[in-house]
């Protein structure tokens, strides 16, 4: 990490960087604390991170721009920093801005030295605010997807029990099973799936690998990778559970 207390200028100046320049102009927040916790530099990146100018922070404390959660995690960072324990450089916090907004913020942090002399702590804050929203984003995806996977085998055990009950002969049962078999096929052929492609969908369902559906089927792990690309395809699934939830959806599988 840059020493931002060492001079700036250089006898030079075609030959060196302009680091403060570059820093001043960075997009993230870059600062610098003394032995106390209070800011000694801040770029001007506070305007649009913090809505703070840099002149209203010189002197601050780092603890009244956070919440009461993450002041015990930036203390405790800021503690463990001055003793000399740099081995966790990144941890994020929570900071209120001006007008009241919450931010999330990634902060690397690292001691600030003097020559041999430790006179503080200095670091990088990024805004994660977005990446935190995503990643609720996908979360709550997950989440629904999970729910409508459990939807899928509830109702297709129920439907099972129900039609064991309901059905008084084995020749019953066998007719039932052979509209269910001619529907499946049909609803396969509408949507451009073979048998083995329904079932590669089957073993899947049943929580098998790659390599194993590659054995059951004798074909390569490639091929089978190419197959389930298709079947994604053909059933709007990103992925390998969407598969399965959306196959036994439209009956093209059992899935007790």
């Amino acid at each position: 990490m840059i020493n931002i207390s060492a001079p700036f200028s250089a006898p030079n100046a075609l030959a060196e960087p302009d680091y403060r320049g570059l820093i001043e102009a960075a997009g993230d927040l870059i600062y610098t604390l003394d032995l106390d916790g209070r800011f000694t530099y801040v770029n001007t990146a506070s305007h649009n991170i913090l809505e703070y100018s840099p002149e209203s922070l010189i002197g601050r404390h780092f603890d009244t721009l956070l919440t009461k959660a993450s002041k015990l995690i930036a203390r405790g960072h800021f503690s463990r920093g001055i003793a000399g324990d740099n081995r966790y450089p990144f941890f994020e916090v929570e900071a209120i801005t001006s007008t009241g907004v919450s931010r999330f913020l990634e902060i690397r942090a690292a001691s600030l030295y003097k020559g041999a002399q430790l006179i503080g702590r200095q670091g990088i804050a990024r805004d994660i605010g977005e990446l935190k929203t995503l990643q609720a984003s996908l979360s709550e995806r997950s989440q629904r997807i999970s729910l409508l996977e459990n939807q899928a085998r509830i109702a297709m055990t129920l439907y099972t029990r129900l039609t064991t009950f309901a059905l008084e002969s084995e020749a019953d049962v066998q007719a039932l099973e052979q509209s269910q078999k001619a529907l499946r096929h049909a609803e396969a052929e509408r949507l451009g799936l073979s048998e083995s492609d329904l079932e590669i969908v089957a073993l899947l369902a049943n929580g098998h690998s790659n390599r194993e559906i590659a054995t059951a089927i004798f074909r390569s792990e490639n091929t089978v990778k190419d197959r389930l690309k298709k079947l994604m395809q053909c059933l709007g699934a990103r992925r390998r559970a969407e598969v399965v939830a959306t196959a036994a959806r439209l009956g093209l599988i059992n899935y007790p």
